[in-house]
């Protein structure tokens, strides 16, 4: 009896089939991510460590953003570390 109800009841259900998001849309959606948080990590670094020397800051930028996929240039590493211990606003190239 209660197969009979649940098939019934099955069946008046709409089924829904979501579409299957294509792999590119997928990976940029996780590079948008990773840039967002990378930024959100730029930032809180930028509040705790100003006025700490550049080279501990360019140090702590360097193995922060790396497991983030974020792979800047020395003198870019270096500028921000520089802005950040002179207490000057920062934003990811």
């Amino acid at each position: 009896m209660t197969t009979a109800v649940s098939a019934a009841h099955a069946s008046s259900d709409p089924v829904r089939a979501r579409a299957k998001p294509s792999p590119a849309r997928i990976a940029r959606q996780v590079r948008d991510q990773r840039s967002r948080y990378a930024g959100a990590v730029l930032h809180s670094l930028a509040r705790s460590h100003q006025g700490r020397s550049a080279a501990q800051i360019q140090q702590l930028l360097r193995n922060s953003l790396r497991p983030l996929g974020v792979r800047l240039p020395a003198a870019t590493l270096r500028q921000l570390a520089t802005d950040i211990a002179a207490g000057r606003p920062v934003t990811l190239p």
